[in-house]
């Protein structure tokens, strides 16, 4: 579990080295499916009243190719950082995710609710299993890299065709 102590932090520098496994309770509306643990490698120091946690972070993710609905494994090896700062109620919705709140009372810090907002900021928007994918019939919805399918495309009618048909002399 990834909580830091804010009395060693203060002291001078912490580490971190953990894992957050694919079936935790944080994951729970995500809509990421983690082939294996978020593994962990962080340091956390003082930064003026506030605390800089920087690091890595790596995992592999199960996600859908956007042309095909296959399933893509795609890995994160990523950088990390984090500034952590009191603040004000008020302050925390004008920051927009740039600077995460410390607890006004305590000496833990839980890094869950951030690094599981690093993590979907991590996920790629769009997934293809391969540059020549040829994804789903649109009729019949049979997946056209494993299948032909005998559908017929019907042209559709275009607010262009009347003036295909004028004839000039």
């Amino acid at each position: 579990m990834p909580i830091l102590d804010l009395t060693e932090v203060y002291r001078g520098e912490a580490r971190f080295e953990g894992e957050l496994r694919p079936d935790d309770p944080l994951w729970e509306g995500t809509g990421l499916k983690l082939k294996e643990p978020l593994r962990l490698e962080l340091t956390a120091q003082p930064v003026g009243e506030g605390v800089l946690v920087r690091g890595r972070m790596v995992t592999r993710l199960a996600l859908e190719c956007r042309r095909c609905l296959t399933e893509v494994v795609n890995g994160v090896d990523d950088e990390v950082t984090l500034l952590f700062e009191p603040l004000l109620p008020d302050e925390e919705e004008d920051l927009d995710g740039e600077v995460y709140p410390l607890p006004s009372r305590g000496d833990q810090l839980d890094l869950k609710p951030a690094l599981r907002e690093e993590l979907i900021l991590r996920v790629p928007e769009f997934v293809v299993c391969s540059e020549a994918c040829k994804g789903l019939c649109a009729s019949c919805g049979a997946n056209l890299n494993e299948t032909t399918c005998e559908c017929v495309s019907e042209a559709a009618e275009s607010p262009w065709d009347a003036l295909r048909n004028i004839k000039f002399d």
